[in-house]
């Protein structure tokens, strides 16, 4: 219970005269573990970052935009096939990268 005085800060009447009121920092708290970093979450952020750069520089002008639009339409489907494989690598890298950066963490963290 606490009782104020039109004078005074708020006292605890629990404590009594003479008697310091319970401080909070008198009981350790358990020390609460390090917020997580969603690795995965920042890789898939930078790549959109990075994705989402390119094509605004790309839509900019309308020199680039014609330019990238008629890349896309006369490219072979060897273009095509070379451009997916390379997509799908980049997406194998950044999943095998995130579980790495994941297992170093878990790591770390059975450590401390």
């Amino acid at each position: 219970m606490t009782e104020t005085n039109d004078s005074t800060a708020p006292t605890d009447a629990a404590a009594g005269p003479g008697l310091a009121p319970a401080s909070a920092s008198a009981v350790e708290e358990p020390r609460l573990p390090r917020p997580r970093i969603r690795t995965g979450a920042v890789l898939w952020g930078l790549v959109l970052v990075a994705l989402a750069g390119f094509v605004l520089w790309t839509v900019a002008t309308p020199a680039r935009r014609a330019d990238a639009l008629d890349t896309l339409l006369t490219l072979p489907p060897l273009g095509w096939a070379v451009g997916i494989v390379v997509a799908v690598g980049a997406t194998i890298t950044l999943i095998a990268l995130a579980a790495v950066i994941r297992r170093l963490q878990a790591r770390a963290t059975h450590r401390e």
